[in-house]
């Protein structure tokens, strides 16, 4: 899985090419709910609410009674993470 992180100077030049590869982009800023982050987890919707509860993801920032999302930041710096773990093991 390929995940494309943005900052503010290669923010376009990043998103170009990710359209022209036709890789999702997940930008720093902002908030994402969970179909939206599917995309770039290895698992399900059940277990990203799962493992946010218990603390092996991001913790969720209810923005309504109805509406759960996560903090672009923190699921950047969480995937990042993976990445190096799995390099070390």
């Amino acid at each position: 899985m390929l995940v494309i992180s943005f900052t503010a100077n290669n923010n376009a030049s990043a998103k170009l090419e990710a359209q022209e590869n036709h890789v999702k982009h997940l930008p720093p800023q902002g908030m994402s709910r969970a179909s939206q982050l599917l995309p770039f987890v290895p698992f399900s919707k059940t277990t990203l609410f799962e493992w946010s509860k218990d603390g092996r993801f991001p913790a969720s920032v209810k923005l309504s009674p109805t509406m759960t999302a996560w903090r672009n930041s923190d699921v950047i710096a969480w995937l990042e993470g993976q990445s190096s773990d799995a390099k070390g093991a």
